[in-house]
């Protein structure tokens, strides 16, 4: 299988010999593959590689690395991975756009650069570099961690694409605790996860929901923990949200491209609930450019030359309100969506703002209300 890998550092100017990737994960275990470059081997951070191990959606990874053999010094190198994912080819891009078929997800990275100093003090004091994905929605939820990693150096390339799944979960929605998704649908935006089990199961409707958002519609009494998962730098599949979801109502969630980063000595695995940052963090808004540049120094904290792109919190900050925002606007829009397609039926019904915050339910039995109470907006499918 081919990958796109991208290093804490360059490679030196000489071709390699031999070179293998290593994972070791958190219970002292590792898994080695041999793997051939598929283009640029030298001189570059990012490469293209064949390899017979699956290197995305391994769980509870603590650092991985391309080792990296040559004939001449250095010998051989064990190189940080930053980022791990699906090869993102030009070549690919231009036979979808010539072929009519949709669109390769879009790429998105942020590059940190940090001075030896603080790469030293990051890498002897434990430090982990954790990332939180942002959202907006209708209900009422919190952050989890997004993705972990020790792997950074000088220059560090954390980079994603647009992929998502939508899930459900039993386990309960608690600070600090993990929410561990039971049942996960690959899902675009505009569609919708109907929940039709007491096990939190159910089927992706592909023809129904809110434009640039994902809905999860619980078609039970049963109650569930719910949210949206995206692959992360790491290439796995990570919840980046989780949400309160009651029998027979529907979450409406917007994933936005806003990433929080911080370092803490805290060892967390990601679908952790965390609602307070750890250290000095950065919220980075990638929504108008896909390639962002930062800094940070281990006294100093983080800088990115003062645009409005950024912005840093203290420690102890509350990160709920940064992370998951409410949104009235997609509350209206989802009621919108319900209005068409009631139409569309023959029915016309419609929901009204009540002018104090809410909207007033439609005639029709089962439409959505938004319940103004601040904490986010309420459903009922």
């Amino acid at each position: 299988m081919r990958y796109r890998i991208t290093l804490a550092q360059t490679l030196p100017a000489q071709p390699p010999s031999a070179a293998t990737v290593t994972y070791h994960y958190r219970d002292g275990t590792s898994n080695r593959w041999p793997l051939q470059f598929v283009g640029p081997d030298t001189d570059t951070a990012v490469v293209v590689v064949d390899c017979g191990g699956n290197l995305l959606n391994r769980q509870n990874v603590l650092t991985s690395t391309l080792d990296v053999h040559y004939a001449h010094p250095p010998h051989e190198m064990n190189i940080p991975i930053s980022s791990v994912q699906p090869p993102l080819l030009a070549a690919s891009q231009e036979v979808s756009t010539q072929t009519g078929a949709a669109p390769m997800a879009t790429p998105y990275a942020i590059t940190i650069t940090m001075n030896q100093t603080t790469v030293n003090a990051l890498s002897t004091g434990g430090f982990f570099l954790y990332g939180f994905k942002a959202v907006k929605t209708t209900a009422t939820g919190a952050p989890v961690v997004w993705f972990d990693t020790a792997a950074f150096g000088l220059n560090t390339q954390v980079s994603w694409s647009e992929s998502y799944q939508a899930y459900t979960s039993n386990s309960q929605l608690i600070a600090g605790g993990q929410v561990v998704a039971s049942n996960s649908y690959p899902i675009d935006l505009g569609q919708t996860l109907q929940i039709t089990t007491p096990a939190g199961t159910g089927t992706v409707n592909t023809q129904s929901g809110t434009a640039q958002a994902i809905d999860i519609a619980n078609q039970t009494t049963t109650q569930f923990t719910c949210g949206i998962s995206q692959s992360n730098p790491q290439g796995v599949v990570a919840p980046m949200c989780a949400f309160t979801l009651y029998g027979n109502f529907t979450d409406v969630i917007a994933p936005i491209e806003k990433v929080l980063l911080m370092f803490s000595t805290l060892a967390i695995n990601t679908g952790t609930v965390v609602e307070q940052s750890y250290s000095p963090a950065l919220l980075i808004d990638l929504t108008a450019e896909n390639s962002r540049a930062v800094a940070f120094d281990i006294n100093q904290g983080w800088t990115w030359g003062g645009s409005n792109w950024a912005q840093a919190y203290a420690a102890n900050t509350d990160l709920v309100p940064l992370l998951i925002e409410n949104s009235t606007s997609l509350a209206r829009t989802y009621l919108a969506g319900l209005s068409a397609e009631a139409r569309q039926q023959g029915r016309v019904e419609y929901a009204h703002p009540d002018g104090a915050g809410g909207m007033q339910p439609s005639a029709r039995s089962g439409m959505p209300k938004a319940n103004g109470n601040g904490h986010g907006v309420a459903l009922s499918s």
